[in-house]
């Protein structure tokens, strides 16, 4: 299978790549940079939001056929870049999902974000939870579903978009709860919780988004819009007392006495539907992440 994925340089887009070539595909990467940053087949540089992307796209059929766009790009940014954001990321989607009727790609899989609903009020989240979206970015996404919603009932092309949860793995961004843990607990530091570290979280690992993205290449009866998380939900605070567990750190727990006003959020995300049309199952528990994460951070 020969496939194009957009965003290969990024955190989910290296590890996809990854794992689409250990299956045996042809992968083409797509991004910013001049030179791709992980291990492709092909690479061509091209911006998502610039015409010359139809070129681009030719110039590869006319070489092979692509038999499936992965696209994982996107402008993460947040306001006050609202019209770019936009501008970026639905125009971009919607080029690239009229090239691939153009050219007849059989599949297309984008990655959304389980934060379009806002705050969880229904539990377990489904996909039928009222949206919300908290940011500009996150209305994009709801409307870059919308549009390969679209072309799936218009034009055939069989698309499937993934509001992912928490993501977590080997070069994600450091600054955010998870590794700053991790790190804390290698270095026996204190681990600092706002609030009363109750708000519960599902890490979900990279390799198990990378494995889900394959299953909805393969998998015909796949399509629509899908939760993609895990097992893995945890509390602020059980995450902190697990990482000082698994790591064996002597790190101690410091509440930081500023409130956390997702404290009552709870991510309890449904895997009905992804299991039932894909067969979908998390294979990274919550012990082997830190492990992993921490031998990373170690290197």
């Amino acid at each position: 299978m020969n496939i194009l994925v957009t965003g290969s340089n990024g955190f989910i887009g290296s590890h996809t790549v990854q794992y689409l070539r250990n299956k045996g595909c042809y992968v083409i990467g797509l991004g910013r940079k001049e030179k791709s940053t992980c291990k492709v087949d092909k690479y061509v540089s091209c911006d998502m939001a610039s015409e010359k992307l139809a070129d681009v796209f030719q110039i590869c059929v006319q070489e092979m056929p692509i038999h499936a766009v992965v696209h994982l790009a996107a402008d993460m940014r947040k306001e006050p870049y609202g019209v770019e954001i936009v501008s970026h990321n639905c125009v971009g989607t919607q080029r690239l999902l009229e090239l691939c009727q153009k050219y007849q790609v059989k599949s297309f899989v984008q990655i959304s974000s389980l934060p379009v609903i806002g705050k969880p009020m229904e539990h377990p989240i489904t996909e039928n939870h009222p949206l919300h979206p908290p940011t500009v970015y996150h209305a994009t996404k709801i409307m870059e579903e919308l549009l390969a919603n679209y072309a799936d009932d218009q034009y055939g092309v069989r698309t499937v978009s993934f509001r992912i949860s928490a993501p977590v793995g080997a070069r994600m961004n450091e600054n955010t709860i998870f590794p700053t843990f991790v790190k804390n607990a290698i270095s026996n530091k204190d681990l600092i919780l706002s609030g009363y570290g109750t708000r519960k979280q599902s890490y979900v690992h990279v390799r198990d988004i990378a494995q889900a993205i394959y299953l909805a290449l393969v998998s015909e009866e796949a399509h629509g819009v899908y939760n993609l998380s895990s097992e893995n939900l945890i509390s602020n605070y059980e995450l902190a007392q697990k990482c000082i567990d698994v790591l064996n750190s002597k790190s101690e727990i410091i509440f930081s006495g500023r409130d956390d006003y997702m404290d009552d959020y709870c991510w309890d995300v449904s895997l009905e539907k992804i299991r039932r049309d894909m067969r979908y199952e998390p294979q990274v528990g919550i012990e082997q992440a830190i492990l992993e994460l921490a031998k990373y951070l170690c290197c």
